[in-house]
């Protein structure tokens, strides 16, 4: 029998590369800006390939089907503090951003906090990026949440930089932060936000897993999260540092609990079919909100599903919204 030539054989290389990893609908990469990422964020590649996304869910809003994403690297933890400020820094001396003070209000009452507004060449400029909140938050029952739960970013208008309140809380997730500020910061690294496909498939690890843990169940030895039972007020709960929890099995750490994490879709019930390749919603909608997944430290176990999906405006931001990014593969 003859051997296929080389030819024949790079041709079928070629042709199953193409047909599995690229697709004009794929999400883009900004244009280089010559900002460097804090070293302390590593990524973690996830191969290309097809997984089923999906799952039963309250709403409904999540069939069972299948997805083909091109290769794509994942920060394995969520962006710390002080990984955010090394951000702030960069983009005040490059124009990005101003701080101003603002009136906000919550069920706890009316206050007025430094917010980290996008100004000049900044994507979202006008929109508020973080807030610099002085409390820890509050509960829609009107319950004052743990001191723990505050921003411990702070600006020193001495100095004009941004600084870190608490050394201890360098390596606490980064909260309160809007989905304006964690596209920014996205951004200004020539990165992006996961899609909503993209942070379902890192989070099933490869395995299909229930729960984005070590193994695909879940129990407060795995992630940090607040039980099982929805509306649970616990005045003791707070995010911790990242890795504090098992890594699932592609090594990523707080997919499920910690802080919800945006995503860069917007969000649509029924915008998922099956055999999509890279998909990623750019519709806003009549809702005009943005995906965020993985449940929080004070969000119950069903949030934690690695399907469960949940949306908020690009405008809000509390005490357990924060964020990962995405690259390129290499």
């Amino acid at each position: 029998m003859r051997k296929p030539s080389r030819l024949i054989i790079g041709f079928w290389i070629w042709f199953y590369f193409i047909s599995c990893s690229s697709d004009d609908d794929a999400p883009t990469i900004p244009e280089e800006t010559g900002s460097t990422l804090p070293s302390s964020i590593i990524f973690k590649e996830i191969p290309v390939g097809t997984f089923t996304m999906g799952g039963t869910t309250i709403q409904n809003d999540a069939p069972i089907i299948s997805v083909t994403l091109s290769a794509f690297a994942i920060s394995e933890k969520e962006i710390t503090n002080q990984e955010y400020i090394d951000f702030l820094n960069a983009a005040y001396a490059d124009g990005w951003i101003t701080v101003s003070a603002q009136q906000t209000s919550d069920p706890c009452g009316t206050y007025t906090e430094n917010m980290v507004i996008g100004a000049g060449n900044a994507p979202h400029a006008g929109e508020v990026f973080l807030q610099l909140g002085e409390t820890g938050g509050c509960t829609s029952g009107g319950e004052e949440e743990h001191i723990n739960n505050r921003s411990w970013i702070s600006f020193n208008t001495s100095s004009h930089t941004f600084e870190l309140l608490d050394d201890t809380k360098a390596t606490w997730p980064v909260n309160w932060v809007k989905w304006y500020g964690a596209d920014a910061f996205a951004q200004y690294y020539t990165a992006r936000l996961p899609t909503e496909a993209q942070w379902e498939c890192a989070a099933r690890g490869g395995q299909q897993l229930e729960y984005p843990t070590n193994d695909g169940t879940l129990d407060l030895t795995k992630a940090n999260y607040n039980g099982d039972t929805p509306g649970v007020y616990n005045p003791n709960g707070h995010s911790v540092t990242v890795g504090s929890y098992p890594a699932n099995p592609y090594g990523l750490y707080d997919m499920g609990g910690n802080v919800w994490e945006w995503c860069q879709d917007y969000y649509g019930e029924s915008f998922y079919t099956d055999g999509a390749v890279n998909p990623v919603n750019t519709s806003a909608g009549p809702n005009n909100k943005r995906v965020r997944r993985g449940g929080s430290w004070n969000y119950h176990s069903a949030t934690l599903r690695t399907y469960s999906r949940a949306s908020d405006s690009e405008n809000r931001g509390n005490n357990h919204f924060g964020f990962r990014i995405v690259k390129q593969a290499e």
